[in-house]
């Protein structure tokens, strides 16, 4: 991939070589993936969403993730459908507001 006329290059902070990205589903993350590589940063994808409802709709998001890795070289971590462990860490936020304490 390269780099795009109207796309500035990224520089990683503190003289950081590498980067674990989080990637909830690749449509949210896949400019930030394509900026990185067009930039030259090593990265890794980690998929960790497990507030995604049903196993269906999670596999496609996931999915998409591994389609997007694989066309670009790019390694990924799967940190697998933990929904019973999300829900029981999220008990009692149901109404907290997007950016709160969920």
């Amino acid at each position: 991939m390269t780099q795009s006329p109207e796309r500035k290059p990224l520089a990683l902070p503190n003289g950081h070589s590498k980067v674990l990205l989080h990637s909830c589903c690749a449509p949210c993350s896949g400019e930030v993936m394509e900026a990185m590589q067009a930039s030259g940063i090593d990265f890794t994808i980690f998929f960790y969403n497990p507030n995604i409802y049903l196993l269906k709709e999670y596999e496609l998001h996931k999915n998409e993730n591994i389609r997007f890795a694989e066309k670009f070289g790019i390694p990924f971590v799967d940190a697998d459908y933990d929904r019973d462990n999300w829900f029981e860490r999220a008990r009692g936020m149901k109404h907290e507001p997007e950016r709160g304490v969920r």
